[in-house]
């Protein structure tokens, strides 16, 4: 018959030490092992649903080859697969040796916690198909074991995965795996005392439905009833809910800004560095034509400045032989501001030194510097000559502000 049970009804956790999931690292250079007891073959004591609840292992069925190992049963936390696991030491274990780690952040994390002694429980997702109901008195053997009603057997059962959780079903109500409220359509056979569902009537059936639920229905109570009958409860459970919620919450903001905030500070970055790039190459080349521009304008002061000596000069009455020694008695340089020579102070500056110069040859009686041949000893031509050539040497020196010799 079809029925309608809490999903969290099929996936449960034994309490006790019977129970675990376990990393072994038996050596460095060999894979990690997996070994994992789902279900020991004993008594769940006071499940939530069922009550006293017994899993009948010979009546555990493995369709498939492969089954997945999850952590809290979460299809997006995957940590490894399996074989068809054992039963007949008397306890649904699974096969170190068929068990294959996955390379999952899960698989990576669990293991490490596991290698570190974190204490890992197991747990195990089956859909039963044939439940047997003792009531109160009644007891049936399962498993090498005497289970005395009121209690649940699982006589036949689908196993579907296995996994590690830290708590089992007590600590997690809230948990779609766990769940209490989220139902599930179940096709289970209801048996009484020695299987015989045949003869069971369905009034019986009811009934055993019934006594299965009647301990849900007493501990559920809408928010009302919490709230009048334990509003301290409630005031815990809001905060509770709340913090919860809130840390959930700005963890999950501040994921999300700080890798948007890296993502765009990387793009910036990048963009600076190229901006940089760019502002380099610019100065470089700013920094060069700049160079080129200053020895440019200098050429072009002094070429000015040439040819106005030229001029002046060519002009004058000195002799071209002093033109250079005159041409250095000023420099253009100290009437140039702002990088523009000032042709008129220049100009003026160049005429006044040429006059200086005029009146000082006319002063001397210095009028050349041509000489003539020489004719003999004792010749008047030689010694007029010679004489000359002093008074020539003599007048330089007085230019240049040397002493007579």
């Amino acid at each position: 018959m079809e029925n309608e049970i809490p999903r969290g009804a099929m996936r449960f956790v034994e309490t006790g030490p019977d129970c675990f999931a376990v990393v072994e690292q038996l050596a460095e250079d060999k894979p990690p092992k997996l070994k994992m007891v789902g279900y020991s073959g004993g008594l769940i004591k006071g499940h939530w649903y069922w009550g006293d609840l017994a899993i009948d292992l010979k009546g555990m069925e493995f369709p498939l080859s492969k089954y997945p190992v999850l952590e809290d049963h979460n299809t997006d936390l995957k940590i490894a697969f399996t074989g068809k696991p054992d039963v007949s030491n008397g306890k649904l274990e699974l096969n170190p040796e068929t068990s294959k780690f996955l390379d999952t952040e899960a698989s990576r994390q669990f293991q490490k916690n596991s290698l570190a002694g974190f204490p890992y429980q197991s747990s195990i997702y089956a859909r039963p198909s044939v439940v047997e109901r003792l009531s109160d008195g009644e007891k049936a053997e399962v498993n090498g074991m005497t289970v005395r009603g009121p209690a649940s057997i699982w006589r036949k059962a689908a196993f579907k995965e296995c996994s590690a959780c830290v708590f089992g079903w007590d600590g997690k109500t809230q948990a779609s795996a766990f769940s209490k409220t989220e139902m599930e359509e179940v096709d289970i056979e209801y048996l009484d005392k020695g299987g015989e569902s045949s003869l069971l009537s369905e009034e019986g059936k009811q009934t055993i439905l019934k006594t299965i639920n009647q301990g849900k229905e007493e501990k559920l109570m809408d928010v009302k009833e919490l709230r009048e009958k334990h509003p301290d409860l409630v005031v815990q459970l809001t905060e509770e809910v709340t913090n919860s919620v809130t840390e959930t919450v700005t963890a999950l903001v501040t994921t999300q800004l700080t890798e948007g905030f890296n993502a765009e500070k990387t793009a910036l970055e990048a963009k600076l560095a190229a901006k940089d790039q760019t502002i380099d190459g610019q100065g470089t080349r700013l920094a060069q034509l700049e160079k080129n521009d200053t020895i440019r304008g200098a050429n072009e002061r002094q070429t000015l400045a040439d040819r106005i000596w030229e001029s002046k000069l060519s002009e004058s009455a000195l002799d071209a032989g002093m033109h250079e020694k005159i041409r250095a008695m000023i420099t253009h340089t100290k009437f140039v501001k702002d990088d523009v020579l000032d042709e008129t102070a220049f100009a003026e500056a160049v005429d006044a030194e040429i006059k200086d110069w005029e009146g000082r040859m006319k002063g001397s009686s210095i009028q050349g510097t041509g000489f003539t041949r020489k004719s003999g000893d004792g010749d008047p031509e030689e010694t007029t000559l010679s004489a000359k050539n002093k008074e020539v040497s003599n007048g330089l020196l007085a230019l240049a502000g040397q002493k007579p010799k």
